[in-house]
């Protein structure tokens, strides 16, 4: 409900594309934070899960409380969204605690594409507090259940890696990390502004914006689930390229068809990228195994994770920038040649065992 709520909230107190930007970097902007501090993170699970979502239930609740009142302010809306991201930050991989990781993932999904997203855009359209004031509930009580918890959940220790010899950082993963940072820069630059490009270029309300993400999520979720298909039939790194072109299609597509009449030729638009973008994204850590030759432990990935990361909330307020000099029909366009060079970056990287052993 929040990440449908409050890019609304920002587009009806502004119509400046850097400041509702700021709001999608501010909620990406903890990951770089946490990802940099997270060896120095060892505490209770419980704890932490249930004192993120009582602050989280409280900043939203002062922002709801601030919105009844008609006195919420840009700043506000943006420190909110950096404690919500805060808060996911701190709490991912929770769910890898418990014995049905896979279930449990799929049952968020649900939660998130099928209710939340759908219900936020509903209920700021009846009155644009609703959904905050209805988050408080829901993280007040997401935060009683963890603390219901009746054993210590603690954080895995670090796997002691020094007997295993670590893969060789050559020039494919470093080229391979740039095409991810340029795809994760172009995606967010349109993230940014997709409230505008749905408000203005689609014409699209409050619950119909709801929807949107909501298809975005799910076109997510399906490209999740194909990857490996894709990889297969046209091999690990040939994949990756063909959806990171897709990709490009999509976002070039949707800065050409954006009519208020026929919506739906955008968002389909829009759709395509993020199906295509999770796609390049799962082919992406594949292909980074390949050049490693064995699976990648976490203190190796943790450079491409932190370079990936950086790029989203930079490339938000890019896009941002973009759209205050140009229109967000440029962030679109400027997206579909990121995507582009992303695909040309991992073209001219090369894998060094066979991908048939990853797939």
């Amino acid at each position: 409900m929040v990440a449908a709520a409050l890019p609304l909230l920002a587009v009806d107190l502004t119509r400046d594309p850097v400041g509702i930007a700021g709001v999608v970097a501010a909620q990406h902007l903890p990951w770089v934070l946490v990802h940099l501090g997270w060896p120095r993170l060892r505490i209770d699970r419980r704890t932490l899960v249930g004192l993120v979502d009582t602050v989280r239930a409280l900043m939203l609740g002062a922002l709801g409380l601030l919105a009844v009142l008609g006195h919420e302010t840009l700043l506000w809306i943006q420190l909110t969204a950096f404690v919500v991201g805060l808060g996911e930050a701190l709490t991912d991989g929770t769910e890898s605690e418990t014995t049905d990781v896979s279930g449990l993932s799929a049952r968020a999904m649900i939660a998130m594409g099928v209710v939340g997203l759908p219900l936020g855009g509903v209920l700021f359209q009846i009155f644009p507090a609703t959904p905050f004031l209805f988050e408080v509930v829901a993280f007040a009580c997401a935060g009683l259940f963890a603390l219901l918890v009746g054993r210590p959940v603690r954080s895995p220790e670090p796997v002691d890696d020094d007997d295993r010899p670590e893969p060789t950082v050559g020039p494919g993963p470093r080229v391979l990390t740039a095409s991810a940072v340029i795809a994760a820069f172009a995606a967010s630059a349109v993230a940014g502004v997709l409230v505008l490009y749905a408000h203005d270029d689609l014409g699209l309300g409050a619950p119909a914006f709801g929807l949107l993400l909501a298809g975005l999520a799910g076109c997510t979720a399906v490209g999740g689930l194909v990857a490996p298909e894709f990889g297969v039939r046209f091999g690990v790194q040939r994949g990756l390229v063909v959806a990171l072109v897709l990709a490009a299609a999509g976002h070039g597509v949707a800065s050409r068809v954006a009519d208020p009449d026929r919506p739906w030729l955008g968002a389909v638009a829009l759709g395509i990228t993020a199906g295509a973008g999770m796609v390049a994204a799962v082919l992406t850590r594949a292909t980074l195994q390949l050049h490693g030759g064995r699976p990648l432990t976490a203190s190796v990935l943790r450079p491409f994770h932190l370079a990936v990361w950086t790029a989203i909330p930079l490339g938000a307020l890019a896009g941002g920038g973009i759209a205050r000099h140009a229109s967000v029909h440029q962030v679109l366009l400027w997206a579909a040649f990121g995507w582009l060079a992303a695909g040309a970056f991992a073209l001219v990287s090369r894998p060094g065992t066979d991908p048939e052993e990853i797939i």
